[in-house]
């Protein structure tokens, strides 16, 4: 087990989520949280990185000209893209060892 920490703000969303989609195992994990602070299993960690990766991919088809590097590039996806990860999925990602 270890610990960990995320804003709360975060861990609000995760749990709406969770309830939303009825993950019961991931309800589970968010509300062992105490004020952003975490202590969770390996097995914890990978649910928690499985939603980041998933939110990701969900603002990727949202907004599928954000990158550069695309032919139609637009800067409004970009931006909202970013919004996202800034927000959400970037910080469990950059939380949580992969």
């Amino acid at each position: 087990m270890k610990e960990y920490f995320l804003p709360p703000k975060i861990f609000n969303e995760l749990l709406s989520y969770a309830k939303k989609e009825k993950l019961i195992e991931l309800e589970k994990i968010i509300n062992k949280h105490n004020n952003g602070t975490i202590l969770v299993e390996p097995w914890e960690v990978e649910i928690l990185l499985n939603v980041a990766k998933l939110w990701r991919l969900q603002a990727i088809l949202k907004y599928p000209f954000w990158d550069s590097e695309h032919p139609k590039f637009d800067p409004a996806h970009e931006d909202l893209f970013m919004d996202e990860q800034k927000d959400k999925w970037g910080k469990i990602a950059m939380t949580f060892p992969t």
